[in-house]
């Protein structure tokens, strides 16, 4: 479990304010174009499946591999709503992302978890990781999700 720092935010989301952000966020259409389905299994794991990959999400060094812009924009997605989860209510926004490219992601679908290390009131350190089909994780996120202490509009800004 992260260590916290918020002060206000309960550690275990409701199951009806689970359902409501995953119903708002997998409706967003930047979400849907994307060919992304998100579900907060907790406040401490998000995840975003990518099934079927599609043809526009291939092509990473010109073989079917996925891509490295749609491993980065997922793992963007990922991130930032990992934050936005710590601080409900809060404006965030990722203000650092390193990746590290494993392996190749092949076959039909792959997953991103996005896991909070560190919570603080003005920022989220968060761990990322993109599993294929097949369980191998073919590449690891870490970002830094700024927390603005102003109140958010509830919206998913992407």
């Amino acid at each position: 479990m992260p260590s916290r720092d918020t002060g206000v935010i309960p550690d275990v989301l409701s199951d009806q304010v689970r359902a409501e952000l995953n119903a708002r966020w997998n409706a967003h259409l930047g979400v849907q174009r994307m060919g992304v389905r998100l579900d907060i299994v907790s406040r401490d794991e998000l995840r975003a499946v990518v099934d079927p990959i599609a043809p526009h999400h291939r092509g990473g060094m010109g073989t079917p591999a996925v891509n490295g812009p749609t491993i980065a924009a997922v793992f963007d997605l990922v991130t930032g709503l990992t934050g936005s989860i710590q601080a409900l209510g809060k404006r965030v926004g990722v203000a650092q992302l390193t990746i590290q490219f494993l392996r190749p992601v092949m076959g039909n679908r792959f997953e991103v978890i996005g896991r909070p290390d560190r919570v603080g009131k003005s920022i989220v350190f968060v761990a990322c990781e993109l599993v294929d089909e097949g369980g191998l994780v073919c590449a690891k996120a870490s970002g830094l999700v700024a927390v603005s202490q102003a109140e958010g509009t509830g919206e998913l800004a992407l």
